[in-house]
């Protein structure tokens, strides 16, 4: 009987253990303005690596978004236009959050004429290293590497922000 038992609490501190772990590896950390990013996003469907070290003197922006998100599908067109008027001084990644790598490529077919470099995170995994809870979700990061904007959502007050803080990066 006393075996019993401390198999039983055994495998109950085991499975906590486990649980506990299992949660830590997941846990989404909260980026502020003020704080680098993680350097390597991932490689583009080209094979490019994309590592922000690589783009330090240029204003970035990492934007999550998702096909089924309507306000992700209104913003991408506009930073298609500000990263085509400012050109080389501004680089903008677009990534496809939680989605399926098949249905990415479908929909990445379907925005040919968007000419952002494109990454896809099928897992979440970029999106829980930038602390991505919801989406659309843009984090603006200077010259030095360091975030200088973080907005979520998207609207006229958003575009106005963006515009705003880009002129102050540049």
């Amino acid at each position: 009987m006393n075996t019993n038992i401390l198999n039983l609490v055994m495998s109950l501190f085991l499975l906590i253990t486990f649980s506990f772990g299992v949660e830590a590896k997941k846990k989404v950390i909260e980026l502020m303005v003020g704080d680098t990013p993680p350097h390597y996003l991932g490689k583009t469907s080209g094979r490019e690596k994309i590592d922000l070290n690589d783009l330090k003197g240029k204003v970035v922006i990492v934007f999550f978004w998702a096909s089924w998100c309507k306000p992700c599908l209104r913003e991408l067109p506009v930073l298609d236009g500000i990263q085509k008027k400012l050109g080389n001084k501004i680089q903008i990644i677009a990534v496809n959050y939680k989605q399926d790598r098949k249905l990415y490529r479908q929909i990445r077919h379907k925005l040919k004429d968007i000419s952002l470099t494109m990454l896809s995170d099928p897992m979440g995994s970029l999106g829980r290293k930038f602390g991505v809870k919801t989406i659309p979700n843009m984090f603006m990061i200077a010259k030095d590497g360091t975030i200088a904007y973080h907005g979520v959502g998207y609207g006229d007050k958003t575009l106005e922000n963006i515009i705003n803080k880009l002129n102050q990066e540049l």
